[in-house]
């Protein structure tokens, strides 16, 4: 899982870097978009490594998986003209082929759930390996061949397609269309939970397109890849704390793991403010060099961020959504201040996103000690 992390990270640079600071900017924005769109792909992974996980197995989810990838690719194909025109993006084909790539990346988000409910961990990062070199390989032809934002988002149709044959592929005996309706109920919960935490790691990018001009907006999303990397990094540990959190020991083990992460963000932060701004000329070039310091304040950002990651995971594991509906509240007050007052400088949003993020992580602290009886 860290190799497949850092080859998205390494994407994500070389298409900053091919695309420059405007389009690189829509390019982020439409992603965040998506993003937001495959949280079902990344609870669905939850709930189904939870029911494979149990005695006896339970639904595998691919029925669901496959209504749910549909119904939101057709809601974006419909929507391409606005998202296009709030985007400025050039062509509505961007926004078609991220739609088409929601049913692949769905299908595969259950097939890694039974990976990790078998507790095949090999094949598990076997899959999240492919598809973040599959993303590198689309980025770096795109950028080679001097490929338009539409043009990169249809090849990572092509890989997303080809990531959801290789997990059916792993996941050959477990292949069923039984009937799986029963876990709406479990999927809407853990929908508003990990979709609290995608929209809250990536709705700052889409406020800075929104106010912030082409430049800035451009800096602004490559400075917060700094920060939403720390996400990635970290992610195994959130995954591996979900079964953890049947035990007695829920509690215990939570709190270790963020203890764990803080300290691995802490380091991240040392590493980074060491020398801002070579790190930023490397990862976008000379273009981005005064957007040094603003990496430095997103990886600190991005250490509250992992916080939130492994506390939502944590009552996903327990199929609780408190601390969801509570992200989400959060998210709500601080999108209205940026929108109505914090919205003239790329730290102003930074300042903002990192007082709600720690207002979550004090409220999953406070409530930590019950956590195990959620």
């Amino acid at each position: 899982m860290a190799v497949a992390n850092v080859l998205s990270y390494v994407f994500v640079l070389i298409l900053s870097r091919a695309l420059g600071p405007g389009d690189f900017g829509g390019f982020s924005a439409l992603s965040a978009y998506g993003i937001v769109l495959s949280v079902p792909a990344g609870a669905l992974q939850v709930i189904v490594a939870r029911h494979v996980a149990g005695a006896p197995p339970h639904s595998r989810g691919l029925r669901t998986a496959l209504v749910v990838g549909v119904a939101l690719a057709v809601a974006t194909i419909v929507a391409a003209p606005l998202l296009a025109h709030a985007f400025r993006l050039e062509t509505t084909w961007s926004v078609v082929w991220l739609g088409l790539t929601l049913v692949p990346m769905t299908l595969t988000g259950a097939f890694q759930g039974i990976l990790l409910g078998r507790g095949r961990l090999g094949a598990l990062s076997a899959v999240y390996v492919a598809t973040a070199a599959g993303r590198l390989a689309a980025g770096a032809g795109g950028a080679s061949l001097g490929l338009t934002v539409a043009q990169v988002f249809a090849l990572l149709l092509v890989v997303a397609a080809l990531v959801a044959v290789l997990g059916a592929a792993l996941c050959r005996a477990d292949l069923t269309l039984d009937d799986d309706r029963r876990l709406g109920t479990e999927l809407v919960r853990a929908t508003m939970s990990l979709g609290a935490f995608i929209a809250l790691t990536n709705v700052d990018v889409t406020l800075a397109r929104a106010y912030l001009d082409d430049h800035d907006s451009g800096g602004y999303a490559l400075a917060a890849t700094f920060g939403r990397a720390m996400g990635w990094g970290t992610q195994f540990v959130a995954l591996l704390l979900v079964p953890r959190m049947q035990g007695a020991g829920a509690g215990r083990s939570f709190r270790r793991s963020l203890g764990l992460i803080l300290a691995l963000g802490l380091a991240g932060v040392a590493v980074i403010a060491v020398a801002p701004s070579f790190w930023i000329r490397l990862a976008g070039g000379a273009e981005y060099a005064e957007f040094g310091p603003l990496a430095i304040a997103c990886v600190a950002l991005g250490v509250l961020w992992a916080l939130v990651q492994v506390s939502l995971f944590a009552e996903m594991g327990l199929d609780s959504a408190w601390l969801g509906r509570f992200t989400w509240a959060v998210l709500a007050l601080q999108s209205a201040a940026i929108v109505l007052w914090f919205h003239d400088s790329p730290y102003e949003l930074v300042a903002v996103c990192a007082a709600g993020a720690a207002v979550i992580v004090a409220a999953a602290l406070a409530r930590s000690r019950n956590l195990g009886r959620s």
